[in-house]
């Protein structure tokens, strides 16, 4: 008697598993997509370009400012890494420096680097919570993806101490500990 229960529940088991198995396909089958676009993607694409418009080749922030590369005073490599890990993890520029940041996917799935006060963190957690995959991030002065051994830099100058956050904002990545700091120091 016991050996039937236990295989109905394995039976059981076995077909909700199979059940889910399926749905989770379907899910990604592109031939269930739509080409056309949605009216959030339209809407980001006009908020894109008012962007563009009002803030000419990059925005301002209040952390400091996109700089060419050849001005750096010097370069930190990054490591980020599948373990949901920047290394290093904790940083300190001098006020007044320009460094270049040179950032490399050790892992083998994408990462992205993003550098900001922890109000742009916590603005940039929730767009890309909001967007969940559903379309490829675009690189800005503050902000790159990385695919898996790809290495981007960043060159920024920081004109006045303020403490700073890295991340990684793909889905569950920052949640799981993916930033580091960045102490902008006088």
């Amino acid at each position: 008697m016991h050996t039937t229960i236990r295989r109905r529940y394995g039976v059981i088991t076995l077909i909700a598993l199979l059940a889910l198995l399926v749905t989770s396909c379907a899910a990604e089958d592109p031939a269930l997509e739509t080409t056309e676009p949605s009216e959030e993607m339209a809407e980001m694409d006009e908020m894109d370009e008012e962007h563009t418009e009002d803030e000419g080749d990059h925005a301002e922030f209040a952390f400091g400012e996109p700089a060419d590369a050849a001005e750096a005073d010097r370069v930190i490599e990054i490591d980020a890494s599948d373990a949901f890990a920047f290394e290093p993890n904790e940083i300190s520029i001098t006020a007044g420096e320009t460094v270049t940041f040179r950032v490399t996917n050790t892992g083998a799935i994408p990462h992205d680097f993003t550098l900001g006060d922890e109000m742009l963190q916590d603005e940039h957690e929730a767009e890309m919570a909001e967007m969940a995959g559903s379309m490829e991030m675009h690189d800005e002065p503050n902000v790159f993806s990385l695919e898996p051994a790809e290495t981007k830099e960043m060159t920024w100058h920081f004109p006045e101490p303020t403490d700073l956050l890295i991340g990684c904002h793909q889905t569950g990545h920052y949640a799981a500990g993916m930033k580091g700091v960045v102490t902008v120091e006088s």
